[in-house]
């Protein structure tokens, strides 16, 4: 009878090991709930900043989608009760997960308790994009320390003196000014400056122009606008705002990655 040496047998292991696939991440332990209107005093939330784990009370799975597969709003394609379906979602990764791992793990958790099943491709859109003007941009660099504290921007909304609204913006990059107009114009915004700083700039425009929270399925809804002063001006475009930027949005179809949504069960399998 022929014997394998134990590094022999070690190394068969090893390569046996190898050639499996590496097992799909998954969380410890999970909570999928329907929501319940006026189960909690608390608003519509999601914490997905914590480093091994997800909080979410009352958001759509639009919302739960866009984050699981980084897409933004407009990429995904689906029914419309994505965006009317909401869920309370409570999970927690293994010891030694990251921040960077969660959305991985909340698409095989979306597979799992609610049996959802996408495809990806690319597809030509009707977009802005956001350009340099001809005269060159006017922003001015943000100080180190302008922001959220941890490197990204910080963004406050408020009414304008003629009714309008007015965004102060601290130590954007113009991929989160991008995002910021998705979400106002409720039309694809696509960051196309080349432009890699950090800036702090003042939008002024009209609330007209406003797509609303439900463009987006987005989870925690605002409260709607004051009405503006007696007496007061519309405001200028949005567009105009921008370009006092030294910036421009350009309507153009662009080739964009989209998600969509093929099956989806609206109750959650029980936990």
């Amino acid at each position: 009878m022929i014997k394998t040496s134990g590094a022999i047998a070690l190394s068969l292991a090893l390569c046996t090991a190898w050639g499996q696939p590496a097992a799909p991440l998954s969380f410890e332990v999970a909570s999928v709930k329907a929501f319940v209107p006026g189960s909690s005093p608390g608003q519509r939330r999601a914490n997905m900043s914590g480093a091994d784990r997800i909080e979410c009370h009352g958001v759509t799975l639009w919302y739960l989608i866009t984050y699981a597969y980084g897409m933004k709003s407009y990429q995904v394609f689906g029914p419309d009760w994505l965006k009317d379906a909401r869920y309370d979602v409570m999970a927690k990764g293994p010891a030694g997960t990251t921040r960077e791992q969660l959305p991985k793990m909340t698409q095989a958790l979306l597979a799992e308790r609610l049996k959802l099943q996408v495809r990806q491709e690319t597809r030509a859109l009707e977009a802005l994009a956001l350009i340099v003007g001809k005269n060159g941009p006017k922003l001015t660099e943000a100080a180190p320390e302008s922001g959220d504290g941890m490197g990204g921007a910080q963004i406050g909304m408020s009414t304008s003196p003629t009714g309008g609204e007015r965004l102060d913006v601290k130590g954007a990059s113009m991929a989160s000014l991008a995002t910021t107009l998705t979400g106002l114009l409720g039309r694809p915004v696509v960051d196309k400056t080349g432009l890699s700083g950090r800036y702090d700039f003042v939008l002024e425009f009209t609330r007209s122009e406003t797509a609303g929270p439900k463009g987006t399925g987005g989870y925690n809804e605002p409260p709607p606008l004051p009405p503006p002063p007696p007496g007061a001006e519309p405001g200028q475009s949005i567009y105009s705002s921008i370009q006092q930027l030294g910036l421009k949005l350009d309507g153009q179809k662009l080739p964009l990655p989209i998600l969509i949504i093929e099956s989806a069960e609206r109750t959650p399998v029980e936990n």
